[in-house]
């Protein structure tokens, strides 16, 4: 995600079928505008707008020849009916495949009226996207994939698109209850049916928190006609109790005479604290299905109202008390229609209402022709509260317009065949809606780590790659991320490319990759000034090692204490970091019912954290902490904003996740607080509704792919919904993995382990040319499209040693008692305090060994290292500013006597 994305496009909403044959296939019938580009004429009319060398007509088509990173070819001027919608529809073959694009403009293009497609590479296919009503005088500008070689375009179409229109929904009502109505009872849930057609329940604690919905409609079509009925009253609905379990079945006649059988079963779940339904639909005549709501509940109906405090749509709404869903305080357009979703852009089945002190949620099983429904507050069905809800048929981006409660056309439900569907009520206590996940991922357990397909050593070979014949690579310096044409990323100095070169050298068995590895390394190196080592780097995940590893300890150190002041500056007095637009540039927090987020503020107050671990500050350390305390009005909160560059401020950001664990477990670390635990802890659970804990598609790469925000650049494009982003993930996961040593019981490493292995997956292979082993910045699920820009390895290289289990390449630790931080080029085996100093185990990765750092002293100390003394001023170690050096070669024994420390706090 960067200012680059008009390169990085989704593969969302569209109708794409790649077919064997030429470009002969017949431009769709009855189009109200046709380009068939396989006509000389018609490709006449088409300009060579930019990056393109020459249009040529074939046989089979407009001939592309790409010249540049940014090709696009622009058409005539055509008339279309106003107010009709429109389907557009293109076929072409691209010899480099990626993302495709079309504008449609009068007088300039705009990000905001395009669509976008991933185009398969080296066969035809055909995209059928849908577009808003035009008018005369618009032109179509396409954009074809790559930056190099040929897309052949056979003809480009635009035809109507019809839409079913709803009916009027009637307006469902609370239950009335009697102390006989039957009652399913499990944990804090209870749920009671009072025996009509959706006249159900939900408590949680003894407090109403949901009803079904009363009044419910089922629609089909009549040949091109949509005809209705409301099943409860239609027809009838008996209720009875069998064994533990409500069975509530309703049995109507539709207007044409067919008889439809809809039977919910309502039990206890597994976990306590739910309800299993079982729905299962019949009818008596095939039917096309338009409209069958298998289970309605509407949160707040005859309690709290249209007020909630918080709501979670997983993968595409995280909602506080000011917000409605599908608003467009994060992305405008047809994209904010979140009702009903592409089900690819769900993360997990798993939607919930918070309010009063306590929580509902509607969990289910997905299947392909279930869609889940959800809007707070309910301006669908004017429920006067909100509305959750499974329907038939499903929502797969292209058999309905985005967001909307009817499809296209209908989906046949054949005569006496069952229609079955599964979905859990539940519901619980809390003051947020992070107990609903951890209740989710109790009831389902987190799914295996995906199979890169690579062994340790094969992973060692990709990340050389990156670093050693991919574009990111210029000479000894590093660009951040490369793409043919893109000049945004310039090579700079990177000591952490050389670190990362360094630790591939030692953990290699290839010698000859090895002896590629570190003489380059040393070259890359020597670009970096010796005081600005832990400051030059090119990774969205970096740690204070290369003065660790190359010397300069004491000089990085003093840089760090010196950025951290410089950053504390930037705080109001009471603690807030305001956002800040650019002079000029957009205010991306014109959305935003508050001028921070904790985005903004946190991974700023981590760094001021890590500063006081690297220096022994105390004065920092207090600082830090003051800083960290102020962002406690952010408790029970949602993340948001920490990716202003091009995503508004109000948008939820597992970023924002990322930054704030990262925060509070130094703060943790660093004090003993269990309350800075607790809070990393809750900001951890954040970010796993933007995690894929169930397969988006039935293709390899999916699982613990993570989408970066529930939103778009600029408020347009890209939708990043869906459209996963994993360098954002690989941060986070980064923050899990050190989570994980004071949170044992919780699914932080499965997580990270399982973000890390996506992020080889999506990876560039070996064999890509100058993309190889990179990062793509976006993947599209569907049409596994690895898009522009190609990131450095060292992103997943992070993660990806905690995944393959590979030596560590960096280590810290806060030795409390001691008032004592110690820093290693490795793993501290040990860390222990005792009366009269501490002791230090290091085992190191560099095959030199490296340097440790011990900060916070409050006077020289002795040392010895594997039981001989070292003196302090020597060559083996160095003592100012409170911190001390040790220069170690290999694997060492530290007892550091007479060590007393300024950083000292809790246990």
């Amino acid at each position: 995600m960067r200012p680059y994305t008009t390169l990085a496009a989704a593969a969302l909403g569209l109708s794409l079928a790649a077919r064997p044959s030429a470009g002969t296939s017949p431009a769709p019938a009855g189009a109200l505008v046709r380009f068939d580009l396989r006509a000389p004429a018609a490709v006449a009319q088409w300009s060579p707008t930019h990056d393109i060398a020459s249009l040529t007509p074939a046989a089979d088509g407009m001939r592309i020849a790409i010249s540049g990173s940014d090709p696009y070819t622009t058409g005539p001027p055509r008339d279309l009916p106003s107010g009709v919608p429109l389907w557009l529809t293109v076929r072409l073959r691209s010899e480099e495949g990626g993302m495709a694009q079309v504008f449609y403009f009068r007088e300039a293009s705009t990000e905001a009226m395009s669509v976008r497609w991933a185009a398969p590479k080296g066969s035809w296919s055909e995209a059928r996207l849908p577009l808003p009503p035009l008018g005369p005088g618009y032109r179509l500008r396409l954009d074809p994939p790559g930056a190099a070689g040929t897309c052949t375009v056979a003809w480009i179409a635009l035809s109507e698109r019809r839409l079913l229109r709803p009916p009027a929904w009637p307006r469902p009502t609370v239950p009335r209850f009697a102390p006989s109505d039957p009652v399913v009872r499990s944990g804090a849930v209870a749920l009671r049916h009072a025996g009509r057609d959706g006249a159900w329940e939900l408590r949680v604690d003894g407090v109403r928190m949901a009803v079904g919905n009363t009044r419910a409609l089922v629609g089909y079509l009549d040949g091109s006609v949509a005809r209705w009925f409301e099943p409860g009253r239609a027809g009838k609905t008996t209720v009875r109790r069998q064994g533990g379990t409500i069975v509530a079945e309703t049995i109507a006649r539709d207007p044409g005479g067919a008889t439809w059988t809809i039977r919910r079963e309502f039990g206890p779940a597994r976990v306590a604290g739910g309800v299993h339904v079982t729905i299962s639909v019949r009818v008596s005549r095939d039917r096309l299905a338009v409209f069958v709501p298998l289970l309605l509940t509407h949160p707040g109906a005859g309690s709290f109202g249209a007020v909630r405090d918080q709501g979670l749509f997983a993968g595409l709404e995280y909602l506080e008390r000011p917000d409605k869903s599908s608003s467009e305080a994060d992305i405008v357009g047809p994209g904010a229609r979140r009702q009903v979703p592409d089900t690819l852009k769900v993360t997990m089945p798993l939607m919930v209402i918070q309010a009063a002190g306590r929580w509902v949620g509607l969990q289910w099983t997905p299947a392909p022709d279930l869609c889940p429904v959800f809007d707070s507050p309910d301006r669908l069905f004017g429920s006067g509260a909100h509305v959750m809800g499974l329907l038939f048929p499903g929502s797969n981006g292209k058999n309905r317009e985005e967001g909307a409660l009817l499809p296209y056309d209908g989906v046949r439900l054949a005569a006496g065949r069952a229609y079955r569907a599964h979905a859990t009520l539940t519901g619980g206590v809390g003051h947020s809606v992070v107990p609903s996940v951890q209740d989710y991922v109790k009831r389902h357990p987190l799914p295996p780590v995906p199979r890169t397909g690579l062994s340790a050593q094969d992973y060692l070979g990709l990340a050389a790659a990156g670093w050693l014949d991919s574009g990111v690579r210029e000479g000894n310096r590093y660009r951040h991320a490369y793409w043919p044409g893109v000049s945004s990323f310039g090579p700079m100095p990177a000591a952490d490319a050389a670190v990362w070169m360094d630790w591939i050298a030692a953990a290699t068995r290839s010698e000859a990759l090895a002896s590629r590895l570190r003489p380059h390394a040393a070259a890359v190196l020597a670009e970096v000034p010796p005081d600005f080592r832990d400051r030059a780097g090119v990774s969205h995940v970096r740690y204070p090692v290369p003065s660790l590893v190359y010397g300069d300890v004491q000089a990085n150190a003093r840089a760090a204490a010196d950025g951290a002041r410089a950053e504390i500056a930037r705080f109001e007095p009471d603690g807030t970091l305001p956002y800040r637009p650019a002079p000029g540039g957009t205010d991306y927090g014109r959305t935003h019912f508050a001028r921070d987020a904790n985005g903004v503020a946190s991974p700023v107050v981590a760094s001021i954290l890590q500063a006081a671990i690297v220096s022994g500050d105390t004065g920092l350390r207090a600082e830090g902490l003051r800083l960290l305390d102020a962002m406690g009005k952010w408790d029970n909160g949602v993340p948001r904003g920490a990716q202003t560059w091009e995503v508004p401020l109000h948008t939820p950001d597992i970023l924002a996740s990322a930054h704030m664990v990262r925060a509070y477990t130094y703060g943790y670390e660093l004090t003993g607080d269990r309350r800075y635990l607790s809070r990393a802890v809750y900001w951890a659970w954040t970010g796993v509704p933007f995690v894929y804990l169930k397969p988006p598609t039935d293709l390899a790469v999916g699982l613990y792919a993570t989408i970066p925000v529930l939103g778009a650049t600029s408020w347009q494009a890209p939708n990043w919904m869906g459209l996963p982003v994993q360098w954002c993930g690989l941060v986070y996961a980064d923050a899990l993995y050190r989570l994980q040593r004071y949170d044992a019981a919780g699914p932080w490493r499965r997580i990270a382990d399982g973000i890390a292995a996506s992020g080889v997956q999506q990876s560039w292979p070996q064999g890509a040319g100058l993309l190889s082993g990179l990062l793509p910045d976006s993947y599209g699920l569907r049409s596994e499209t690895r898009n522009a820009v190609a990131i450095n390895p060292g992103t997943v290289q992070a993660c990806a040693a905690r995944l393959f289990a590979l030596p560590e390449v960096f280590d810290y630790a806060v030795l409390r008692r001691a008032g004592l931080c110690a820093l290693a080029p490795g793993r501290f085996v040990e860390a222990r305090q005792r009366a009269d100093g501490i002791v230090l185990r290091v085992a190191p990765w560099h095959t030199g060994g490296g340097y440790v750092l011990v900060s916070g002293l409050s006077e020289k100390p002795s040392v010895a290292v594997d039981g001989s003394p070292v003196p302090v001023g020597g060559e083996g170690a160095s003592y100012a500013d409170g911190r001390l050096v040790v220069r170690i070669t290999g694997p060492s024994r530290l007892s550091i006597r007479a060590a007393r420390g300024t950083m000292g706090g809790g246990d």
